[in-house]
């Protein structure tokens, strides 16, 4: 079996192999359309759950270079170097099973994982490099070094709250972005009390946090809109390079280390 240097070996002069799992849901679809565009990639694996009906059927009909969608399993992994998951939290923690016993590097894009799933995929990072991450764009990755920049310039003077808006279809309230923001503030010294969390679920809005600062007599507002899942699945698909780059030792990383927004990136 490979390990993770052996993994990413071939990653500098050829494609990276990448396996999706989730790759049939509205995230999983973008990434296998982009991965297939993408020249530093090669889309290896398209997986989704055992009981889908799927299995066995072009992940992209009409593209003779998508693979067919199957069952995520380690023999399934063979030649990946990096598994992307979009899948659902129980899904989540099988895919991080895996990638442990497959010692692969994996980004985790699935939200509302309980204490005990994220645990199981943090285990994951004894063996290869993991990132857990809830949002991953560009824009709201600064967005939260914003939130903490404001934050501990305003101090205790202002009250923050945070609303976030996203389709009907998402189940997890808050999302873990603005969850993400919030630990963002309230770390740089901001008062954001639990009950200021606002969520809206409503029509097919991709996503949109507001982080409010409110002081006496004036306010801050700082927002982050997406208008296109694009641009989640291009900042995964981003990371998953990262990850798969030879040299990156196994541990638990953010976001913002793939995206070169961390001090010890």
């Amino acid at each position: 079996m490979q390990t993770p240097a052996a993994h990413t070996q071939a990653v500098t002069n050829h494609p990276a192999p990448v396996a999706v799992h989730g790759a049939a849901g509205r995230m999983g679809r973008r990434l296998t359309a982009l991965a297939l565009q993408d020249s530093r990639l090669r889309l290896c694996a398209a997986l989704v759950r055992p009981d889908d009906p799927l299995i066995g059927q072009p992940s992209l009909p009409g593209d003779d270079r998508a693979p067919r969608y199957a069952a995520l399993s380690t023999p399934e992994l063979r030649g990946a170097a990096v598994l992307i998951d979009f899948s659902s939290p129980q899904g989540a923690a099988h895919a991080a099973a895996v990638a442990l016993q497959a010692r692969l590097p994996l980004l985790v894009g699935t939200t509302g994982l309980s204490l005990e799933q994220r645990a199981a995929v943090e285990r994951a990072a004894a063996a290869a490099p993991v990132i857990i991450a809830p949002n991953t764009s560009l824009g709201v990755a600064v967005t939260a070094h914003a939130a903490a920049l404001v934050a501990r310039l305003l101090g205790q003077d202002f009250r923050a709250s945070i609303v976030e808006a996203h389709h009907s279809h998402k189940k997890d309230a808050p999302s873990g972005t603005a969850l993400r923001m919030a630990r963002a503030a309230r770390d740089a010294g901001a008062s954001l009390p639990d009950d200021q969390i606002l969520s809206i679920r409503a029509g097919d809005i991709v996503g949109e946090h507001t982080l409010r600062f409110a002081g006496p007599g004036e306010e801050i507002t700082i927002t982050h809109r997406a208008t296109s899942r694009d641009l989640f699945a291009r900042g995964a698909l981003r990371a998953a390079l990262w990850l798969a780059q030879p040299g990156t030792p196994p541990g638990l990383y953010t976001i913002e280390h793939a995206l070169g927004l961390s001090s010890s990136a």
